[in-house]
């Protein structure tokens, strides 16, 4: 979620499309973790939830990276380390979805599956287009 709302502020001079895209993932991320507090609420397992200030400081060193994009080649380069966070973060929900066979959360694990993979979809294709984009330069 951190890491798509700083994706959506470094692309927001040069490429908006790009950047309302990393803003919107970033929400969809917000819902799959307030499913997952909600959840875990339900089952009393709040507590193993990692906390916001434990999330915040994991994201640290990244917003000390925070940089504006400013060509086609910073454009690819950081559409391509989103992808390669976003199908790391797929291939952990396909895990937790295969091998986690409590039945409360079998349809949540079963959307944010189907969410991650339209979220790789979503960003290879904007990562693709991008190339084409800088090729055609």
């Amino acid at each position: 979620m951190e890491r798509y709302r700083g994706l959506a502020l470094s692309f927001l001079p040069t490429r908006p499309h790009v950047s309302r895209l990393m803003a919107a993932l970033g929400i969809e991320c917000e819902q799959r973790l307030g499913a997952l507090e909600s959840l875990a609420e339900q089952l009393q397992l709040r507590h193993c939830l990692p906390t916001l200030s434990t999330r915040r400081r994991a994201l640290a060193d990244e917003r000390r990276l925070h940089l504006f994009i400013t060509d086609d080649a910073m454009a690819c380069e950081t559409l391509g380390y989103a992808l390669a966070f976003a199908q790391h973060s797929r291939q952990f929900s396909e895990l937790m979805a295969r091998y986690c066979h409590l039945p409360t959360l079998d349809a949540v694990l079963a959307q944010f599956v189907a969410s991650k993979r339209n979220e790789c979809r979503l960003l290879e294709e904007m990562r693709d287009r991008t190339y084409r984009a800088a090729a055609l330069i």
